[in-house]
């Protein structure tokens, strides 16, 4: 099981896993970004696109833009936003669609030319009628790596916070 070490990711977590039901997970209708004003500078939604499958950024928290030097609102996950880590990231997206599970990601931000930076990412799957992904609801937080050995990425499904 992936824990999640911020206080901000498991309240975001949390509020997740309380519209979900006795569904895997919730439908997108029931996420309103205005029931959680504390968590709106760190939520990031993105739309999931079909054929072929891919992601499109529909919302971008402050604290996404302050760290990342950009906003992309409105851009697709790509080689052109995310460079050699696009592929990785694509991959893990797609799992969440494919898993229907909420993961946590940890992760060097060395395709961003800052590997002294570590992100943290509870990322949550949010689904339509029919029980498809149309969207992934992700938190960040930010802080300095601690060691240059330790993992690059890690990407693990969360079984409970």
């Amino acid at each position: 099981m992936a824990a999640l070490s911020d206080s901000k990711l498991n309240a975001l977590y949390h509020y997740w896993k309380s519209k979900c039901g006795e569904a895997v997970a919730p439908l997108r209708s029931a996420i309103r970004p205005t029931e959680i004003p504390a968590l709106l500078r760190i939520i990031n939604i993105l739309d999931v696109t079909r054929d072929p499958l891919g992601f499109r950024h529909k919302l971008v928290g402050m604290e996404w833009i302050d760290r990342m030097g950009r906003d992309v609102t409105g851009q697709a996950v790509d080689a052109i936003l995310y460079g050699d880590a696009a592929e990785e990231i694509l991959a893990s997206l797609k799992t969440i669609v494919t898993e229907k599970k909420p993961y946590r990601r940890f992760a060097r931000l060395d395709w961003k030319n800052a590997q002294w930076l570590t992100l943290e990412s509870t990322e949550l799957p949010l689904l339509d009628a029919d029980g498809e992904v149309v969207s992934i609801l992700r938190g960040c937080a930010f802080s300095m790596t601690q060691s240059a050995n330790a993992p690059r990425l890690q990407f693990d499904a969360i079984t409970a916070a």
